[in-house]
């Protein structure tokens, strides 16, 4: 709430505006802090605190500083999270434009996306997004039946499977079955020495800082990374220049 709301039409001199923008800067730090000490660290009375109140309409302190705690964000309560995530762009350039390769080879064919387990809300992610591209995309998961890829195999211009480990054994002989059709396979991992990146055509790699847990059960950037990864790869790949 900005101040200069809360106190229009107040009558309030400049020592009761210094003592309201500190009240409301240090809301949260004063719940349970007497009124005397609050005035001594002002340096001044805890009378002057009871009249600042009372010229807000407030029927004392207590009224006013549960008024700022409910009501008043002070900016200090704002921390702006930034993560530093460099994309190699030079790196993956030319990854990027085999894949556009591919995909100019065979535009009257299906995208297909295919992951489990968190993974797979990534992958939803990157089919949703190729989709608002208009690019012919199909996303399968781990639930579906395993038929939806092995009886439209001519029917898929590349094979994208996202695995942390790149040990998933259902991804694993997926790609083998890509591989063996022909089909071009881009993997989204985070340990490039797996049994997956065996039967890649394209390999991304994202750091994983906890390759251990599994379960994804302690803090990992390796999603947001991948995440950022690809919105940058959706981009270049749908340039049209």
């Amino acid at each position: 709430m900005d101040l200069e709301l809360v106190t229009k039409g107040k009558q309030l001199s400049d020592n009761d505006l210094s003592i309201l923008t500190y009240l409301a800067a240090h809301v949260n730090e004063l719940e349970g802090v007497s009124l005397r000490k609050i005035a001594a660290t002002l340096y001044t009375s805890p009378a002057t605190i009871v009249r600042l109140a009372q010229k807000m309409d407030f029927s004392g302190y207590l009224e006013l500083f549960y008024f700022l705690k409910n009501q008043y964000r002070p900016q200090n309560q704002f921390v702006e999270a930034t993560v530093d995530i460099s994309i190699p762009t030079d790196k993956i350039a030319p990854s990027i434009q085999a894949m556009k390769q591919i995909y100019q080879k065979n535009q009257e064919k299906f995208i297909t996306i295919y992951a489990t387990g968190f993974s797979s809300m990534i992958a939803e992610y990157l089919y949703k997004k190729l989709l608002v591209n208009g690019i012919k995309t199909l996303f399968v998961n781990a639930a579906d039946s395993s038929g939806i890829i092995n009886n439209n195999i001519d029917n898929i211009s590349m094979l994208i499977v996202i695995s942390k480990s790149g040990e998933t054994q259902k991804v694993v002989e997926k790609m083998h079955f890509s591989k063996d059709h022909g089909i071009p396979t881009i993997l989204f991992t985070g340990n490039s020495q797996s049994r997956a990146t065996e039967a890649a055509s394209i390999i991304f790699e994202v750091t994983d800082e906890r390759p251990l847990d599994s379960q994804n059960i302690k803090y990992n950037s390796f999603f947001g990374k991948l995440l950022l990864l690809m919105e940058y790869i959706v981009q270049e790949f749908t340039k049209t220049n």
